[in-house]
C-alpha cells in the first residue's frame, strides 16, 4: 500500500500501489523505503520498469562506465543548473558518501550557467571535472556542443564515458523536468538511507 505524505504539494496524485499494475508495484517497492519519484514515474506503465532497469545500471558499478563521481557531477550540475531541489535532494547523499568534498558541491552551485571562465577559477575542480562539466553546460542551454568541447574532453574520458554522460544527462534532465513541472514533493528525512545507499551504491 502506498504510504500517503502529510501535505502534498504535487499537481497530480501519486501512484496507488494497491491499483497499479503488478509490474509497476514491483518495482516501486523493491526499495524498503519510499521515494516520491518512483511513484510519479509508475504513472507511465510501460516505460516505468524499463526506465528503473537503465536508473538502475548507474548504481551499479559493474555496468556503469562512467567513475561514480563522474555520473555524480553530471547529475548534480543538472540540479544546480535546473534548479531541480527534488533530483539534488535525491543525489548528493551519494556523492557526499562516496568521497565528493564539500567544495565541489558548492562550486556546481556557485558556477551553475556561469560559463567556462567560472569554471577555470574553480581550483576544486580537475581538467577532467572541467571537460565534463562544459560538456553538461552546453546541452543544458543549446542541446548541442561545440566541436571544440567534444574534443577536449575525448582527451581525458574514453569514447564509452563520453557517451554515458549524454545517457546520464537523458535520463536526469527527464527526472529534473517532471519533478520541477509537477511539482513533487520532497522525500524528507529516511533513516538509515546512508546505510542502505552504501550498499546499493557500487564502483569507483
Amino acid at each position: 500500500m502506498s504510504v500517503p505524505i502529510k501535505t502534498q504539494n504535487c499537481l497530480v496524485p501519486y501512484v496507488d500501489l494497491q491499483t497499479a499494475p503488478p509490474e509497476v508495484a514491483t518495482a516501486i517497492t523493491h526499495l524498503p523505503y519510499r521515494r516520491n519519484i518512483f511513484h510519479l514515474l509508475g504513472h507511465s506503465h510501460g516505460s516505468f520498469p524499463r526506465l528503473m532497469g537503465v536508473y538502475a545500471n548507474f548504481f551499479d558499478g559493474n555496468r556503469r562506465i562512467l567513475p561514480l563521481l563522474d555520473w555524480q557531477l553530471v547529475v548534480l550540475r543538472i540540479s544546480a543548473v535546473l534548479d531541480a531541489e527534488y533530483e539534488w535532494d535525491v543525489n548528493a547523499p551519494v556523492a557526499r558518501i562516496n568521497g565528493m568534498p564539500q567544495e565541489k558541491f558548492e562550486a556546481l552551485k556557485r558556477t551553475a550557467g556561469k560559463g567556462v571562465d567560472a569554471l577555470a577559477k574553480e581550483t576544486v575542480f580537475t581538467e577532467r571535472d572541467r571537460a565534463i562539466l562544459q560538456l553538461v553546460d552546453e546541452q543544458l542551454v543549446t542541446y548541442n556542443n561545440t566541436e571544440e568541447t567534444v574534443e577536449k574532453a575525448k582527451k581525458l574520458l574514453t569514447v564509452e564515458e563520453l557517451v554515458e554522460v549524454y545517457v546520464v544527462l537523458g535520463v536526469y534532465v527527464l527526472i529534473a523536468r517532471i519533478t520541477k513541472g509537477l511539482r513533487i514533493d520532497l522525500d524528507g528525512e529516511i533513516p538509515g538511507l546512508e546505510e542502505h545507499l552504501k550498499k546499493v551504491v557500487t564502483g569507483k
